[in-house]
């Protein structure tokens, strides 16, 4: 398992903030953001990408501010898509800039 960077909150804290919200528990935080009954808990202590937003959604903070050391190190993401065109959901197509 991964050290905790001094910087990072401590799990025991993440999980006092979240208490004072009106989730009450990681598990009832996991419950009602639709992920498995554990992910908030495990995002405590490891990445956990969909835990670690909604516990920094619920205390209204970014997930870089409670666990700097997961997001210092880590390069921007370049999305290539070999897809031409896109679907929107209201049923449009949104043409792809880098097809064009």
């Amino acid at each position: 398992m991964r050290k905790r960077s001094s910087r990072d909150w401590h799990p025991e804290d993440i999980k006092a903030a979240v208490r004072k919200t009106r989730y009450g528990s990681l598990v009832a935080l996991s419950l009602a953001y639709g992920l498995p009954v554990h992910a908030c808990r495990h995002a405590c202590r490891t990445p956990n990408f969909h835990g670690e937003m909604a516990i920094a959604e619920a205390l209204g903070l970014s997930p870089r501010q409670i666990w700097p050391s997961r997001y210092e190190s880590r390069r921007p993401r370049v999305i290539r898509s070999p897809v031409q065109s896109i679907s929107r959901p209201d049923g449009g197509h949104c043409e792809n800039d880098a097809a064009a």
